[in-house]
């Protein structure tokens, strides 16, 4: 039976979400099921890519964790979303793409982003 899209991931990440670091045999063991280790090596070697887990090196194995704290996960998907978005970009766009998403912020929203602005500005002084 074929999982929906995505869903193997899900799975992967509400596994992960006790903050512990696990290997590969570990998150199969976790998530039951018949799941072959290759499949779940190939979903934590995506989420790797993507940037939402972590690998580390032990042994001669690697143990994956969440890059983030499972409810944060969101919102460090748009960010990774926007900056590959400015990465794919030359430097006259990255004004534009940058442009044209401050200019559809709500002012609730716009507030906050010259409040991290801010802030960010006087950790860097």
């Amino acid at each position: 039976m074929r999982r929906q899209p995505g869903s193997l991931e899900d799975a992967i990440i509400a596994v992960l979400g006790g903050n512990v670091a696990m290997s590969v045999a570990e998150v199969r063991a976790e998530l039951g099921g018949d799941l072959a280790h290759t499949t779940v090596m190939t979903a934590l070697v995506r989420l790797n890519d993507k940037q939402l887990v972590t690998r580390t090196k032990q042994g001669r194995a690697y143990v994956y964790a969440l890059a983030a704290p499972a409810g944060e996960l969101p919102a460090l998907r748009a960010a990774i979303r926007m900056r590959n978005e400015l990465q794919s970009r030359q430097a006259p766009d990255r004004a534009d793409v940058l442009a044209s998403f401050v200019a559809a912020l709500d002012p609730d929203d716009e507030a906050v982003l010259r409040k991290l602005l801010s802030d960010n500005d006087s950790k860097a002084s």
